[in-house]
């Protein structure tokens, strides 16, 4: 391109993949790229510029670090309640720690700025005039003043729908575990469900890895802010020597290639789960004797390969283990549950993109579909009033806008869920009375996955306690607890990043 950026300064951690920091530099004239470090201050116990560091002259691309808070430790109580209540219920008190002078001083002669949590008040907007003001976020109202920025001209531009999949991926995934931890019996597998739910759990195991995020989490660690962190320039800044698996090992199960030794009709339920819920591509081979070169090949081209051993000879198990190593699954090693949920009703609270897609997987599994909400025009699932969805759907999916429905699930709402039932909460944690719902997870009488809360997942936002600094651990161990683990996968980021530099383009063509 002709017309090309003179100064793009990035305000805090954004994820570039080699193939984006490319495309960055193309749109930059004469790219430099510098990241600004950082370094731990023992006296003031926390992590900042070094007092004698300049930024270069000729630097034309400039990432800066931010400073929030990677762990528990140094959130007041101040801080908590701000967190707990705030607008942005995540960073509302914390997102605002640049003074204005000194982010005026960083972005005053940018011609292009990209912020993800740092907000860009007023006073400092009044006085700047960049061709483009960007936010690596969804939305981005609460950070920017979109109004007076476009009236002075600025293009504006947030990244939207980046990580559908990967959402609706963790709440079926939060679902299955919920399964493992509750309802695996000690026998074998014995039905095509069985199996199904046996494959897909080490698939997200695999591919997923939410163990993770959730260890993280109940140790007061959280792995979404450290992806915010200017340390985490460490990790994302340079991959010139790591791999993408090394920095960013999450995957979503969509789109990989995975090969099924087809031995058993008990195949076709995970096949077609597999293929019509997750759109995964699924090989299929039915004679492994007879079609020797093609069984080769069903190795060779699919990342996973699910087989039986009970039906194939001791030499082709060997080759399949020897070849695969960790990545196959012998359905003989699988285990029966005490549970279907075979013509269990979901309901699906917002139906919107995440909502749908993660009804979609929900039917592809024989699952019947009802949502609150908006309704739809010719959808095929049942619209039903919320309380009537609360009563009667066995499994719950919450997926409304974050910021947009304050005590949606408020403690009469929480009661009318019946017993046994199954609830999921990816999309925003101040929808929900929480005290209500730690009651009814404490007494086994809901089945909960968490991955958003009224703040930090501290044992006090959990209502098991006082302590703002408490670290959840084995309490409430039957759940699943993970912290803002649905955006982040090597897919959703890559799409999210070209996302923001598509944004970038559309600005200079103006």
């Amino acid at each position: 391109m002709k017309n090309k950026f003179k100064k793009v300064v990035i305000l805090d951690t954004v994820i570039f993949y080699p193939e984006h920091e490319t495309l960055l530099k193309e749109l930059v004239e004469r790219p430099k790229i510098e990241r600004v470090p950082l370094e731990f201050n023992q006296t003031k116990k926390e992590w900042e510029v070094p007092d004698d560091y300049y930024l270069p002259d000729d630097a034309t691309i400039i990432i800066w670090p931010s400073s929030l808070p990677e762990s528990f430790d140094g959130i007041t109580p101040k801080i908590h309640e701000k967190l707990k209540s705030g607008y942005c219920h995540v960073e509302q008190a914390l997102r605002d720690n640049i003074p204005a002078q000194n982010l005026y001083n960083r972005v005053g002669d940018a011609d292009c700025i990209i912020t993800c949590w740092t907000a860009i008040p007023d006073v400092v907007l009044e006085r700047i005039n960049p061709r483009a003001i960007l936010t690596w976020t969804h939305e981005y109202e609460h950070r920017l003043n979109v109004k007076l920025a476009n009236e002075k001209g600025i293009y504006t531009g947030c990244v939207e729908d980046y990580g559908t999949d990967s959402v609706a991926e963790l709440e079926i995934n939060m679902l299955l575990e919920l399964f493992e931890r509750n309802k695996k019996t000690n026998q074998k597998a014995q039905s095509a469900e069985d199996l199904a739910i046996g494959v897909l759990i080490n698939l997200f195991s695999y591919y997923r890895k939410m163990y993770i995020n959730e260890k993280n989490t109940r140790k007061g660690k959280f792995s979404h802010q450290f992806h915010k962190l200017g340390r985490s320039l460490k990790h994302y800044g340079d991959m010139s020597e790591k791999t993408l698996d090394d920095v960013i090992p999450q995957k979503s199960i969509s789109g990989k290639n995975i090969g099924i030794l087809f031995t058993t009709d008990k195949f076709y339920y995970i096949a077609n789960i597999l293929k019509n819920g997750f759109k995964a591509n699924v090989g299929i081979l039915k004679d492994v004797n007879s079609n020797v070169a093609r069984f080769y090949k069903l190795l060779a081209l699919n990342e996973f390969v699910i087989f039986d051993s009970e039906n194939l000879d001791e030499a082709t198990i060997n080759k399949i283990k020897k070849i695969k190593k960790d990545r196959c699954i012998d359905i003989q090693s699988l285990y029966h549950y005490d549970e279907s949920l075979k013509n269990k009703t979901l309901g699906v609270i917002g139906l919107g993109r995440i909502g749908g897609r993660v009804a979609e997987i929900a039917k592809s599994f024989g699952m019947k579909i009802a949502y609150a909400g908006n309704k739809k025009e010719n959808n095929e699932y049942a619209h039903l009033e919320l309380d009537r969805l609360l009563q009667e759907a066995d499994l719950i999916s919450l997926n409304v806008k974050a910021h947009k429905a304050s005590d949606l699930i408020s403690q009469e709402k929480i009661k009318l869920v019946k017993k046994g039932s199954y609830f999921i909460n990816t999309s925003d944690g101040n929808a929900v009375n929480q005290e209500e719902l730690t009651k009814k997870m404490l007494a086994n009488e809901l089945f909960v996955g968490l991955d958003v809360y009224q703040g930090l997942p501290t044992t006090k936002t959990l209502c098991l306690n006082e302590d703002i600094n408490g670290k959840v651990q084995k309490q409430l161990e039957n759940h699943v607890l993970t912290y803002r683990a649905g955006w982040a996968t090597q897919e959703s980021i890559k799409v999210k990043t070209y996302k923001l530099l598509g944004h970038m383009i559309e600005a200079l063509l103006k």
